[in-house]
């Protein structure tokens, strides 16, 4: 991101977070908020977009999203696939669009549904 060529970086953790883990490294990225190089969402979701796994340990996920200036738009964005996946089910569209707006071109976006997300897939499935 420092060289511009990543737009968009996606950190997740639990909500409320565990005092004793940094699961959410912002203090690597705060100091480029801070300098204007970087700007910085923090979201979290609530209910039942929380998923019954998570909302029976009654815990959440927050998600902090670091993006560059002038591409600001992939969070909003990244958040609407968010908001859909929660509501009709995460799927391979959505992890490639979540792959494109993190800045991954077509054929790493490929290599990483096939080698990785069919694979977790069908064992969830099994």
């Amino acid at each position: 991101m420092l060289e511009g060529k990543k737009p968009l970086a996606y950190f997740s953790g639990q909500y409320p977070p565990d005092p004793d883990v940094e699961e959410i490294p912002e203090r690597l990225f705060d100091p480029y908020v801070e300098q204007g190089r970087f700007v910085k969402r923090d979201y979290v979701m609530f209910a039942d977009n929380c998923g019954p796994s998570l909302r029976s340990k009654g815990l959440c996920m927050r998600i902090v999203m670091y993006a560059l200036p002038d591409q600001e738009w992939r969070i909003d964005a990244m958040l609407l696939v968010l908001d859909s996946a929660a509501k009709s089910g995460w799927s391979e569209g959505f992890e490639r669009m979540q792959g494109s707006l993190l800045g991954y071109e077509d054929w790493q976006n490929d290599i990483f549904i096939e080698r990785i997300f069919r694979p977790a897939n069908a064992k969830r499935k099994t």
